[in-house]
């Protein structure tokens, strides 16, 4: 089965029930798939935090407040079926940098958040650090790296040298982020950057969750041949990109990737998830037209009554009655992937709300377990504005 299913509206009438047609016009209904191991168990908390696609594999990775077996690996998934396709791959840390300024973080679990690769080199990976504050600099490091204008321990964009198999994967550079004084990012320890995407000018972008205006933004800095050669700050800059904030509460920016445009003379665009919102936000890098809101919803697929273990007739009554796909009340997405006219997305299971989203037994343990769901969407029309 297909990953996830864009319905048509009278599917939508049938399974979902009445919608009116401003809803139809203006919200995707996606069908996810659950992820699961080279066994086909479902994946027990892997808190995800980042994906990209490459060589038609999507790779993964999770924060620090995952389990134990899945900190600091990457996770090699088929996009077609949402399983595994090898073990999970440590991330272990080269000897010359233990020794130096973020030794100490890197050799134990950072707090890894998004994920993409260096479109010149597909051996190269590019992670961002976020919650350190349970680390600290050296007196030394400290008076070199004070300047973040943002936490006093700096966020590190992170180099990840692989194989073109990916079958290993070291940590061979790092580079401190130096925000600008004027953007007032603040001082916030756990919404930090959370997006990371390059597009075909060789431009990185790092799309923060929120500043002192609890705003979320998105800075660039150009991404050269020598960028992992040097060791000061990569002192990023604000790309001023008008952003589809409705208010001042939390709408943060969880996940990102770029998206080409058709037309090859347009910079193209970045796809953004704003979780707390169930959205996407495709942004013009132009800025020639407004950012395209995708209002979504989630479903996740409950198995078969012949699948479930049921303990008595009256909770097999209940299974019974339950849809083959249930509408989740939290998501909370943060991994984004573009490849083509695809889109996909992983979800981060929020641990204080995703036991919500308990509706049928079958499905209980997965929630419990907080099991990642994987979705996907195609690039729509209307998302592009035409040359």
């Amino acid at each position: 089965m297909h990953v996830s299913t864009l319905f048509i509206a009278s599917a939508l009438t049938l399974v979902f029930g009445s919608l009116s047609p401003s809803a139809l016009a203006n919200e995707l209904h996606l069908r996810g798939q659950w992820l699961s191991d080279t066994d086909g168990h479902r994946l027990v908390d892997p808190q995800s935090s980042g994906l990209t696609l490459r060589h038609n594999e999507l790779i993964h990775i999770g924060d620090n407040s995952a389990a134990m077996p899945q900190r600091n690996v990457l996770l090699k998934i088929n996009p077609t079926t949402g399983q595994l396709t090898a073990a999970p791959v440590n991330i272990t840390v080269a000897e010359s940098l233990t020794k130096g300024c973020f030794g100490a973080l890197l050799a134990a679990y950072p707090d890894w958040e998004s994920l993409t690769w260096d479109r010149q080199d597909d051996t190269t990976l590019i992670t961002v650090t976020e919650d350190s504050s349970d680390y600290q600099l050296s007196p030394e490091c400290a008076r070199r790296y004070q300047a973040t204008h943002s936490t006093p321990y700096p966020t590190l964009l992170v180099k990840i040298k692989t194989d073109k198999a990916l079958s290993k994967a070291e940590i061979v550079a790092v580079r401190p982020v130096q925000f600008p004084e004027q953007a007032k990012v603040g001082n916030f320890a756990n919404d930090g950057i959370e997006g990371l995407a390059i597009d075909n000018n060789a431009n990185l972008y790092l799309a923060l969750e929120k500043n002192l205006a609890n705003a979320p933004m998105i800075f660039v800095t150009p991404y050269n041949n020598d960028f992992w050669q040097l060791q000061e700050f990569v002192a990023v800059r604000d790309t001023g990109f008008v952003l589809p904030v409705p208010d001042a509460n939390n709408h943060p920016i969880n996940g990102l990737d770029y998206l080409p445009h058709p037309d090859s003379t347009h910079p193209g665009y970045l796809v953004a998830a704003a979780r707390n919102d169930d959205e996407i936000w495709v942004i013009d890098i132009s800025q020639q037209q407004a950012p395209f809101v995708q209002q979504l919803q989630f479903y996740a697929p409950n198995p078969p009554v012949s699948l479930t273990k049921v303990q008595s007739t009256a909770q097999n009554a209940t299974d019974k009655s339950c849809p083959a796909y249930e509408k989740l009340k939290n998501t909370s997405i943060e991994g984004v992937a573009v490849a083509g006219d695809q889109v996909y997305l992983v979800n981060d299971p929020w641990k204080s709300k995703y036991p919500d989203n308990i509706q049928c037994q079958a499905n209980s343990e997965n929630y419990k377990q907080f099991s990642p769901l994987l979705f996907q969407l195609n690039t729509d029309p209307r998302w592009f504005i035409q040359p």
